[in-house]
């Protein structure tokens, strides 16, 4: 009797857990002919931004600047999806090599309107085992996809099910390394170059109701500034097993834009690299990223369109605010839609140049409306 207790016990909170791996998410504009995903860059947290975050009144971290300026974007799309680059591993924090970040950053992002994490990247390791089931502890509210605390969570959570207005959407991610770091048994993480990729792809084709496939997928070399040959092989060989759709991250700079034909003759488009949604990086190129808008026709289930939205990072003060960093909408700014201006002509020029080279890299896709 007792085993039988066990077995159903087992079964019911297989249930229960399988059922976690499915999100339901309401439109959030019912008169729009499309679904609307976002999709945001690197989410870091280099040791100046947590040491900057604590405000001593309070004595709490104050991430909220951070993310203001992005709020009606996110508030515009029906999901908003970001990569965590970053633990939470707890106190003592730290920043690079090894990101150990304050809770209040996942609560910040949170709050600014991103519902969706994405684990799987180069630093998902960077607290070790306990840091590593610490994150996956204080994500677990949150729809999180990547990395897992065993086997048996991931075959219930990957991939990510999206429901939303009759319309069923699989979200994969996966990371070319972990920086020299393996996953402690029995944790995991989504690598790229594994059979079980192709596994999880495959099964999901014989799943008839989903409508879309998209890879969110962390690759690349840093701070280059065009996608490489293995990007290029790794996008067509991921749209030939069914993806439908590829965002990428990593190389904290904005890469270029492409649409790859599959072998079946399904148009895939591809953005390379989305850069940095906020860290500490200060040169040109990677003082900024983009959020790339995904819409999806409600009708035909497809996309009908990809755009994007220029962020340049603002490090210092606003509006006689302390000092902090602000993702700023670049066309927001050019055009005199937000309250402030930046206190230098040295920081005009760099947001300035930022939005360019942004445009420039990305001509073949224009902005987000």
């Amino acid at each position: 009797m007792k085993h039988i207790l066990v077995l159903l016990f087992s079964l019911l909170t297989s249930v229960v857990c399988l059922a976690q791996g499915h999100h339901h998410f309401l439109l959030k504009d019912s008169t729009q002919s499309y679904v609307r995903l976002l999709f945001a860059g690197d989410a870091m947290q280099h040791s100046t931004q947590y040491k900057w975050a604590w405000n001593q009144q309070t004595r709490t971290y104050d991430y909220e600047p951070n993310f203001r300026y992005l709020r009606p974007y996110l508030a515009q799309a029906d999901i908003n999806i970001v990569n965590f680059e970053t633990t939470l591993s707890g106190a003592p924090y730290a920043g690079y090599p090894k990101f150990r970040t304050p809770d209040a950053f996942l609560d910040a992002l949170s709050d600014a309107g991103f519902q969706v994490f994405a684990l799987a990247n180069n630093h998902v390791l960077d607290g070790d085992k306990k840091g590593f089931a610490r994150t996956i502890k204080k994500l677990s509210p949150y729809p999180y996809i990547g990395a897992y605390m065993d086997t048996m969570q991931r075959s219930q959570k990957y991939p990510l099910i999206f429901h939303i207005d009759g319309m069923k959407i699989a979200l994969f991610n996966a990371t070319y390394g972990t920086n020299g770091l393996l996953p402690v048994w029995p944790n995991c993480v989504n690598y790229i170059e594994t059979e079980q990729l192709e596994i999880d792809l495959a099964r999901s084709l014989q799943d008839t109701t989903i409508d879309l496939r998209i890879m969110y997928i962390h690759w690349g070399t840093e701070y280059q500034l065009k996608h490489n040959a293995y990007q290029q092989g790794v996008g067509q060989w991921l749209a030939d097993l069914g993806i439908d759709l590829i965002i990428g991250g990593h190389p904290h700079v904005v890469q270029d834009y492409q649409v790859l034909t599959a072998k079946d003759g399904r148009h895939v488009p591809v953005v390379y690299a989305l850069g940095n949604l906020i860290s500490n990086q200060r040169w040109e190129h990677s003082n900024g990223g983009i959020l790339a808008t995904v819409d999806i026709d409600r009708a035909t289930r497809e996309v009908i369109r990809v755009n994007y939205v220029p962020v340049y990072v603002h490090k210092g003060s606003l509006m006689k605010e302390r000092r902090n960093y602000y993702c700023i909408p670049t066309p927001d700014y050019l055009e005199g839609k937000l309250p402030f201006s930046l206190p230098n002509d040295s920081l005009e020029q760099d947001l300035r140049l930022c939005h360019r080279n942004t445009v420039k890299r990305l001509h073949a896709i224009s902005y987000a409306q």
